[in-house]
């Protein structure tokens, strides 16, 4: 899957990052409250490492393996948190989001996700947008359901210590 450049939804813009979003990027990815439910290593969840991180995802937009992670801003202003995908295979694509905790409760994330699923099933060949959620994270739980993704069950998954929630959405 290729990088696009940006995505709208009503309230926000999903674009490529900037080297301008570091210090909110590392605000979001150094916020435990954020990342508990997140399957990043320790290192990655340090000043250094998110900059790192970010300068590689920016290096990497326009390569033949793009990082397929991005901003998501409030009406192309404010940082509101991140969104991506990791292609799979069969055909599937993982979907992932977080945001800014003062953006909690306010549908960011069900937009978010509404946009990120619109886009792969309009825009490219994958006929399953699936979504690995913690079994504490009843937020993103939600989330997933009013999007009309189906808890295929709990199972095991290599980046995380706990069982997951499998959320899968069909192509229709």
């Amino acid at each position: 899957m290729k990088s696009f450049e940006s995505l709208s939804t009503s309230r926000t813009v999903i674009r490529r990052f900037q080297p301008g979003d570091k210090s909110s990027l590392v605000e979001l990815l150094c916020d435990t409250s954020v990342t508990q439910n997140m399957a990043f290593p320790q290192e990655i969840l340090t000043k250094e490492g998110v900059s790192n991180l970010l300068d590689m995802t920016i290096d990497a937009y326009d390569s033949e393996k793009p990082l397929l992670s991005f901003a998501i801003t409030e009406s192309n202003h404010g940082f509101v948190g991140v969104a991506g995908f990791s292609p799979l295979e069969n055909k599937e694509i993982e979907v992932f989001y977080a945001l800014l905790p003062k953006y909690w409760g306010k549908g960011f994330a069900t937009e978010v996700l509404k946009g990120l699923t619109a886009y792969v099933f309009a825009k490219t060949d994958y006929k399953t947008v699936v979504a690995p959620i913690t079994q504490r994270n009843m937020a993103s739980i939600k989330v997933a359901e009013k999007n009309g993704f189906l808890n295929c069950g709990s199972m095991e998954n290599p980046n995380y210590t706990d069982l997951i929630f499998l959320y899968k959405k069909e192509k229709s």
